[in-house]
């Protein structure tokens, strides 16, 4: 079944009882449906999604929570699409209202950074509570690392609403990672934006550029990992790797240029100094 929306009266009571429950100051940033809300982008959201920069205000957070009737969901009963969100913890009330606690991480891929934290403004102080909004910037770069059902349609609304696509870019690039190449996520979003909806945004060929150095970067060390363990012919590494020489020869050609790996005796080899 699905589950209902609640409007800016029903959030904005929640975050007063929240705030009237706490025992210590904390801050919280709003970071999805409920601060599109804030900005006027949407009339409802099905949960409120919140991000810590310390686990001890995450805990504070969860305990004025139970202390208010609020319980935590048992991941039984979660969406694969939830589960996927990796959140500190999900609570829930009567109501069917839900809490998502992020401490410093989202989906384990996005961090609240500094650049985040100058950037959200201060919404209302409420009992403990001071509740900050993230830019719709950053709100736009983290929905584009989820895949929620309404994800999508956030992302059309938030695109339309105006965004410095600038401090988009900035940020995705600052927050990727060799394990975490946010660069990938978010053309993929911009691409059906505009695929789907004829929208173009003005960083989506430079994204894209990045898209392929990064995944070229992956490609290169994830060979040079496979070879340090066990040298390879061309052969091997083709059906190691599933793919045809036209992808793995170039790949090869960059890590012999750069020293990285020799070939020797038909197998290549990573190369020794």
């Amino acid at each position: 079944m699905a589950r209902i929306g609640f409007d800016d009266e029903y959030v904005s009571g929640e975050l007063e009882k929240v705030g009237n429950a706490l025992t210590m100051p904390i801050n919280l940033y709003l970071i999805g449906g409920a601060a599109m809300i804030k900005y006027g982008l949407k009339a409802a959201t099905k949960d409120i999604d919140v991000l810590f920069s310390t686990q001890r205000e995450a805990v504070e957070l969860v305990n004025a929570l139970e202390r208010i009737e609020y319980h935590q969901i048992q991941g039984v009963r979660l969406t694969p699409e939830y589960k996927m969100m990796s959140a500190t913890r999900i609570l829930e009330n009567c109501d069917g209202f839900r809490w998502d606690i992020f401490h410093e991480y989202v989906c384990r891929k996005l961090r609240l950074s500094s650049g985040m934290i100058k950037r959200a403004n201060l919404f209302v102080e409420t009992g403990y509570l001071n509740v900050r909004i993230i830019s719709k910037e950053d709100i736009f770069l983290l929905k584009s690392v989820t895949e929620r059902d309404d994800d999508g349609d956030d992302l059309l609304l938030l695109a339309r609403s105006g965004l410095d696509w600038e401090a988009i870019l900035d940020e995705c690039v600052s927050q990727s990672r060799c394990d975490m190449m946010c660069e990938i996520d978010l053309y993929d979003k911009l691409d059906t934006l505009r695929t789907s909806y004829g929208l173009e945004t003005p960083i989506s060929d430079r994204i894209l550029t990045i898209s392929h150095e990064q995944m070229d970067k992956w490609f290169e060390n994830t060979i040079y990992m496979e070879l340090d363990a066990n040298p390879m012919t061309m052969v091997e590494l083709l059906e190691r790797f599933r793919c045809d020489e036209g992808i793995l020869l170039p790949t090869l050609a960059n890590l012999e240029q750069s020293g990285r790996i020799e070939k020797r005796n038909d197998r290549y080899i990573i190369k020794s100094f």
